[in-house]
């Protein structure tokens, strides 16, 4: 499930202005079961409704702590990734007229 998702912009954002306001970064907040628990809920916000269904939060929740040394990892190259990725560009197969 984990390697399906993605994070985009909005979450990045929300979970970089949760950093800032804690004074933390993500490996930080990720060994802190409180702010593991909040990372989780910013990350669960922005999943699809029907994961979010499916997932419950929980559930994310309690994922996120028990792998908290893998997810610091993958939520860390997620939010790389979501920086790399051109504004606006959800259909990228089209050809430019």
């Amino acid at each position: 499930m984990i390697k399906q998702f993605e994070i985009h912009g909005g979450v990045k954002k929300q979970l970089q202005e949760f950093l800032d306001g804690r004074n933390t970064d993500l490996k930080t907040a990720m060994d802190s079961e409180p702010l593991n628990r909040e990372v989780a809920a910013i990350v669960h916000n922005g999943l699809p409704a029907m994961v979010r269904k499916i997932y419950s939060l929980e559930k994310m929740q309690k994922f996120f702590w028990e792998k908290k040394d893998l997810m610091v990892d993958y939520v860390a190259a997620r939010l790389a990734a979501a920086d790399k990725k051109p504004k606006g560009s959800k259909n990228t197969r089209q050809k430019k007229r």
